[in-house]
């Protein structure tokens, strides 16, 4: 079966400050990413690489990949659900034909392993979607609009998701296009896209160093990550 790392980076981050966006601002002196994007252009099952970026982030972009052998990017929706939708569309056009599998991956996620990916790759197969998450440790609280607890929730159920969110092709496709035509247009991740068509997705275990970049703190730790491996 053929795979595709399909890297979504349209969002502009506003979290961070500024006027780049989180996933093209510098990291260990690259672009956070290009850091996805090599994780996946490196690893051997990976066969096409495909990212998805803003409509105004083109120049960014091709700063970020300069010397990479990358396809030419697809500009993404007004949300992310229609960013993957438009990625996962062109990869159902590719020339070189359609990928059996795809693993959908936030660009701001730099540090996805190559144990990670084959770890959703080896359980897929079992199951119609499998995404990466981690248990839970703190307490978590439901509060009213004015900041009252209203409850505890117990966390033993709880998983924290992450990407790369692994599905065969066809079936993702179809979920987003459902989604889209019934007017969900805003789900978070891949896998709420999978639930609200009503196809199973099955966690592995995720990493804890697959962190989202979404503040300066989170990019401080990044650093740090990256100093630590030298």
């Amino acid at each position: 079966m053929t795979v595709a790392a399909l890297v979504v980076a349209g969002g502009s981050g506003t979290r961070m400050g500024g006027d780049t966006p989180k996933q093209y601002l510098r990291l260990g002196g690259r672009a956070v990413i290009r850091h996805a994007l090599e994780a996946f252009l490196e690893h051997p099952r990976i066969d096409a690489v495909q990212a998805v970026i803003g409509e105004n982030h083109g120049e960014m972009f091709a700063d970020a990949v300069q010397g990479l052998r990358m396809p030419m990017p697809v500009v993404g929706g007004d949300t992310r659900q229609l960013s993957v939708l438009n990625g996962l569309e062109a990869l159902a056009r590719r020339e070189m034909g359609a990928p059996d599998i795809v693993l959908i991956h936030d660009a701001a996620r730099p540090f996805v392993s190559a144990e990670l990916i084959d770890r959703l790759l080896d359980g897929l197969g079992m199951h119609e979607g499998i995404i990466p998450a981690l248990p839970v440790v703190d307490t978590i609280k439901r509060v009213d609009d004015e900041g009252i607890v209203v409850e505890t929730i117990p966390r033993a159920a709880l998983r924290a998701a992450q990407t790369p969110q692994t599905f065969y092709l066809a079936p993702i496709l179809a979920a987003h296009r459902q989604a889209r035509d019934a007017g969900e247009t805003d789900l978070t991740d891949d896998a709420a896209v999978a639930e609200h068509a009503g196809f199973e997705v099955a966690v592995v275990e995720g990493d804890p160093l697959n962190r989202k970049i979404t503040t300066p703190h989170d990019l401080e730790w990044a650093e740090e990550q990256l100093r630590a491996r030298t």
